[in-house]
């Protein structure tokens, strides 16, 4: 498994690496930690301005690779590419997709922007490029992310309506490849506008839903293999999130919007909220993503 880490010489760069460290841990997973540099201006006189200004990113680029590697806990393999690009956003993308690299990586990990509150999410502009862009999935830590030895448990956020297919495929593949107990929860919103008997009805649907998703992934797990099946209820998805308990070593998955590009992420309403009110790292995947064989197993 190959995991993209953007770096930037602050918390937020910390907490990448954190979170990858922490994801690496649940397997065997190399990463690529990426600084990402404005475009080089060409220029033919080597006394320039413009010249010693790239030399002077070029070693800034390096030294902050060598502090992100330091980062790193013994055992886990990563190494450090400076990426030239118009944006953050850009190079991470580059440098996951872009063969030159290596295999397509199965996560863009990023850190959140500092000011948000402590163990919550506050989006930068970086990561809101990435989340309405990514090809591949993108795993964003909360502020002040304490590492953790290996994830224990892998939870998936659906809704009621279609298209999470492949949402819930590579969640299932990846509590399978991790060893992780895989949770499977539906966020069911329902304010006060509606009946006593719409409510009971909707409610009714969710708990089938639920039901469906834990005996699809019964289908393909191991008998023995933890699974549960949560429905999380409350007048908003805010309400929802909160009524719910999290592992601080566990990490959430959603789907993006129907609203995104084929293969792209476009982070909905939906999961923006969900983000903001989530306590642990949350991985956002792109609609009609094509799941790398590497994520089922060595």
């Amino acid at each position: 498994m190959r995991l993209v880490v953007g770096y930037v010489s602050n918390q937020r760069g910390v907490d990448a690496v954190r979170l990858a460290s922490t994801l690496a841990g649940s397997r065997r997973a190399a990463l690529d930690i990426v600084v990402v540099l404005p475009l080089d201006t060409p220029t033919f006189d080597m006394y320039s301005p413009d010249r010693a200004y790239q030399s002077a990113m070029d070693k800034q680029g390096q030294e902050w690779i060598d502090e992100a590697l330091a980062l790193v806990p013994e055992g886990v393999h990563a190494q450090g590419h400076v990426v030239r690009a118009e944006s953050i956003a850009e190079g991470l993308v580059e440098a996951a997709t872009d063969p030159a690299y290596g295999i397509e990586a199965h996560f863009i990990v990023i850190g959140a922007a500092h000011r948000g509150l402590i163990g919550r999410f506050s989006i930068g502009s970086s990561a809101g490029s990435l989340l309405h862009s990514s090809p591949v999935p993108v795993a964003l830590a909360p502020v002040d992310y304490e590492p953790h030895p290996a994830i224990t448990r892998l939870t998936c956020a659906t809704g009621l309506l279609p298209g999470a297919e492949v949402l819930v495929e590579l969640a299932i593949g990846l509590a399978d490849d991790w060893h992780v107990p895989l949770r499977l929860i539906s966020l069911l919103a329902m304010g006060k506008e509606r009946s006593e008997d719409a409510r009971h009805e909707i409610h009714a649907i969710a708990e089938r839903h639920v039901d469906d998703l834990v005996a699809q992934a019964n289908d393909v797990l191991p008998d023995d293999f933890p699974v549960t099946g949560v429905l999380g209820t409350g007048r908003s998805l805010e309400e929802c999130v909160h009524a719910l308990e999290f592992e601080s070593s566990e990490i959430v998955m959603v789907g993006s919007s129907r609203l995104g590009g084929p293969k792209r992420l476009f982070l909905g309403a939906s999961a923006n909220t969900i983000l903001h009110a989530l306590p642990v790292p949350m991985i956002v995947v792109p609609r009609d993503y094509v799941i790398p064989e590497l994520v089922h197993g060595d």
